[in-house]
């Protein structure tokens, strides 16, 4: 006899549709979870009673009281205010964007980011942000397959980035990466060699202090 909770799936599924657009129709949440309305119009009833959710004009959204849940989870996984730092201090150095992914299944979930001055445009064109996931194709999900000494690299000449990934841990429980993207023009392979990658590594040894994480 199975486990599972069908209502509780189905809920969860409704709330994931929010990953797609953050203002929904309860038709457009219904095609997106492949739901029969309904279900959809119950599940988000209930949501709005205990305040996760609001409704304005036909159109549903995610409430701040979600972030409850979400700031206990960025908790449990050892994301606080100085593993944001350590990540700003890098991302501030190289006027980049600095991720912290976790793999989860066949993509990395961003599970911390910090942007330096300089690439706010970047991050607003790239629409990333803590939660987001990346595909197998990224440096980011990359790097949690390379050796400790080992790296990954993508360009994005379409936004003018380059992307390097390191590994942090790797396996059970838990394959995290580091990585950070930078400007493309700024950082050819001689300094993405000399200067990124070993500062990338000594940021590296600082999470896993911070986050009580042993070595690969």
């Amino acid at each position: 006899m199975s486990n599972l909770n069908r209502s509780v799936q189905r809920c969860l599924a409704v709330l994931r549709s929010f990953r797609r657009e953050p203002k929904q129709t309860l038709t457009g949440i219904a095609a997106e979870t492949a739901l029969p309305h309904p279900t959809v119009l119950r599940m988000l009833a209930t949501l709005e009673e205990e305040g996760y959710v609001r409704r304005d004009q036909g159109l549903w959204t995610l409430t701040p009281q979600i972030l409850e849940i979400g700031f206990a989870a960025l908790h449990s996984m050892g994301v606080d205010q100085f593993v944001q730092g350590a990540l700003q201090e890098l991302a501030d150095e190289f006027s980049g964007i600095a991720n912290l992914g976790e793999k989860n299944n066949d993509e990395v979930i961003i599970i911390a980011r910090a942007t330096g001055a300089g690439e706010q445009r970047s991050l607003f064109i790239l629409n990333q942000r803590v939660g987001n996931t990346l595909p197998s194709s990224s440096a980011l999900y990359q790097a949690l397959n390379q050796e400790e000494e080992g790296w990954s690299l993508n360009r994005y000449p379409d936004h003018h980035l380059v992307s390097v990934g390191i590994p942090v841990t790797r396996g059970e429980p838990r394959s995290l990466a580091l990585g950070i993207s930078v400007s493309l023009s700024a950082f050819p392979d001689d300094r993405i060699k000399n200067e990124l990658v070993p500062r990338l590594r000594s940021t590296r040894q600082e999470l896993r202090r911070l986050m009580h994480l042993g070595d690969i």
